[in-house]
């Protein structure tokens, strides 16, 4: 890229202010969809921030599908990212704010268990039902059918659940299912969710079916965290990454920024 469209951001808040100019630079097509931004050491010296707050922001435009990290070649703009969505479901959330953070705290409390016994209990059976219902995710996701996707993600969570082998669980989990509906069309309008949420599910139905208990409690709550942290991001007109991050962000650990 010639020149340096970047400015100085050190009297802004750090993180939030690098993810805007970023954002700012790709609105205004300074930065083209598919181009690789500058290294990371040029982004600290160029935006005035440290490799932290560069990371954080680096971090939070990936989940959202903004941006994409490729281990050691840097760090690029998604080639198929096409800006915020402002209407429709995600102009639904922040109405529903307290009510879809409760509902996803709720969920990383029960699906982690139910993943976990899933792998330890279910039948050949119920095993293969969870299968065909990642199978039945990926061709939404291939489709891009955004509410085939919210019934490919219901279908296997309800799968996960039948093979969980406690019935007072899986009973909760199919009432939770429903009321996470609306919750669930909202998340898949975030940029990038969808994708995300393929590639998130392969680690949990992989340890489910090998039956190991422990990857899949570890992917269903990392799966679990990474809607938390969208959703997050989806309502930081309200909050600082800053106050998302602190929420949201435990247990993950970002590769960084390739040079």
């Amino acid at each position: 890229m010639s020149g340096t469209p970047f400015f100085s951001l050190k009297a802004k808040r750090l993180s939030d202010s690098a993810v805007e100019e970023i954002l700012g630079l790709i609105r205004e097509g300074k930065l083209e969809l598919g181009s690789r931004l500058p290294s990371e050491r040029e982004l600290i010296t160029q935006l005035g921030v440290s490799r932290s707050s560069l990371r954080e922001a680096i971090r939070m435009l990936e989940a959202t599908g903004v941006l994409v990290v490729r281990p050691g070649r840097g760090t690029w703009v998604r080639d198929d990212y096409r800006g915020p969505v402002t209407d429709g479901w995600l102009s639904w959330l922040p109405g529903h704010r307290k009510d879809v953070t409760e509902l996803l705290e709720m969920r990383e409390t029960l699906e982690v268990q139910a993943a976990s016994l899933a792998a330890e209990r279910g039948t050949a059976d119920q095993l293969a039902a969870v299968e065909a219902a990642w199978f039945g995710m990926q061709r939404a996701a291939r489709a891009e059918d955004a509410e085939a996707m919210v019934e490919a993600d219901t279908g296997l969570h309800d799968a996960i659940a039948e093979a969980c082998g406690n019935a007072i669980l899986a009973q909760t989990l199919h009432s939770l299912s429903d009321l996470a509906m609306d919750t669930r069309r909202a998340i898949m309008t975030i940029p990038g969710h969808p994708r995300r949420v393929v590639a998130e599910h392969g680690p949990i139905v992989r340890a489910i079916v090998a039956r190991d208990a422990e990857g899949a409690a570890k992917a269903m709550f990392k799966h679990v965290r990474s809607a938390r942290e969208g959703v997050a991001l989806a309502l930081s007109d309200g909050m600082t990454l800053e106050d998302a991050m602190a929420v949201n962000a435990r247990g993950h650990e970002h590769e960084g920024v390739g040079d």
